[in-house]
Parts: structure tokens; C-alpha cells; sequence
């Protein structure tokens, strides 16, 4: 049974980007002009780890019937 997967990883990653690149516009003008963007990866990091975590719950789902089925 899986805990994390890819998708779930890549969602963390980019959040923890997002996260840095923000807080370096707050220290810096010239990153502070593509704060727009940082909070586009801060969203699609979002979206990663919820596809993942739908991913695991779906995979858990199907490996729960798959096993009743059989008895």
C-alpha cells in the first residue's frame, strides 16, 4: 500500500519552492516583480498534492474491492 507517490512529491517540492521564492520578494525588489508567478507554482503545488493524495485513496480503494472479491 502506498503512503506518497510521485505526484505527492512534486506538490511538496514546488510548495517549498513557491514558499522560498515568496519569501525572497519580500527581502528583494527584483524578485518581488514575479510574486504573481510564485503564487501560480504555489498553486500548482497544491494541485499536485491533491491529484496525489486522490491517486493513493483511489489505488486504496481498488486494492480494498480487489480483495474482498476474492474470498
Amino acid at each position: 500500500m502506498e503512503r506518497i507517490n510521485g505526484e505527492t512529491i512534486t506538490g511538496i517540492a514546488l510548495v517549498i519552492l513557491a514558499v522560498l521564492f515568496i519569501y525572497a520578494a519580500t527581502a528583494n525588489k527584483t524578485w518581488s516583480t514575479i510574486l504573481p508567478a510564485d503564487y501560480l507554482i504555489l498553486a500548482i503545488g497544491g494541485a499536485f498534492i491533491i491529484l496525489g493524495m486522490w491517486e493513493i485513496r483511489k489505488n486504496r480503494i481498488n486494492h480494498i474491492e480487489g480483495e474482498h472479491s476474492h474470498h
